[in-house]
């Protein structure tokens, strides 16, 4: 019966990573910690097919939003050094989801802004996005994922 209860807590589900040994399933942050590395390797399975990772989709979502930012207040809204935006901006600047242009106040700063491909490819990661995320969330109730969401974005 104990084993059982302790299943339970961690709940398997048909992407379960092999190898994942049942008694360590009654830890909370080692379920939480693989939770988050299946969800990470799923969405970028598919962003690879787009030759971008997970921060450069949230690079691209902040332009969509807030449009053009420099490369340092993309990097302080986002938590990433300077060093690893410009890889991360060079890298959409080569896809052409983004350009490069100077800011009209001020010549000494380069802008970032969302190209038309870098729009149009933003939907379709959008979808993809939500379909990996549906599928990640899949064995969960309606009411179990909006309480997850809840939840998981007070721990942030």
């Amino acid at each position: 019966m104990k084993r059982k209860q302790d299943d339970q807590m961690c709940a398997s589900s048909p992407w379960e990573t092999p190898g994942v040994h049942p008694a360590l399933k009654v830890y909370f942050g080692y379920c939480l910690s693989k939770a988050a590395l299946k969800h990470k390797s799923m969405l970028a399975k598919e962003l690879d097919k787009y030759k971008i990772v997970s921060p450069q989709l949230g690079i691209m979502k902040l332009l969509q939003i807030n449009g053009p930012a420099s490369q340092i207040s993309l990097g302080q809204d986002m938590h990433i050094d300077k060093a690893s935006m410009v890889k991360f901006i060079d890298g959409l600047e080569k896809q052409k989801y983004v350009r490069r242009v100077p800011d009209k106040n001020d010549r000494r700063i380069k802008l970032v802004e969302l190209t038309e491909k870098g729009l149009k490819d933003l939907q379709k990661l959008a979808r993809i996005r939500q379909e990996i995320e549906d599928e990640f969330l899949s064995p969960l109730s309606a009411k179990e994922k909006e309480s997850l969401r809840e939840i998981v974005s007070k721990l942030v």
